[in-house]
C-alpha cells in the first residue's frame, strides 16, 4: 500500500516532515530578562493605571454625568405622571 492510498500513512509522513521543519527556538536571554523585569515592575492595579490615563478619566466623568441626567429625567417623568394623576383625580 502506498502512502497516497493510505490516509494514516500520509498523516505520518506529514508529521515526519513537520517534525524536521518545526524545531523549538530558545528565546534570547536578553528578551527573557527584559520580560521578567517588566512583569515584576508592573505590579500596580489596573485602576491606578487607568486613572493616570486622562482619556479614561474623561470617559468616566462623562458617563457619570450621563447617568445623572438619565436619573434626573426619569424622576422628573415620574413626578409629572403622578402630579397629572392627582390633578385628574381631585
Amino acid at each position: 500500500m502506498t502512502t497516497e492510498s493510505n490516509p494514516k500513512g500520509k498523516l505520518v509522513s506529514l508529521e515526519d516532515r513537520l517534525t524536521g521543519a518545526l524545531r523549538p527556538v530558545p528565546p534570547r536571554q536578553e528578551f527573557v530578562r527584559d520580560l521578567s523585569h517588566r512583569i515584576r515592575r508592573n505590579r500596580q492595579t489596573s485602576l491606578v493605571n487607568h486613572v493616570a490615563n486622562w482619556h479614561f478619566f474623561a470617559m468616566l466623568v462623562a458617563s457619570l454625568f450621563s447617568v445623572a441626567v438619565l436619573v434626573a429625567v426619569g424622576v422628573r417623568a415620574l413626578l409629572a405622571l403622578t402630579t397629572k394623576r392627582r390633578s385628574s383625580l381631585g
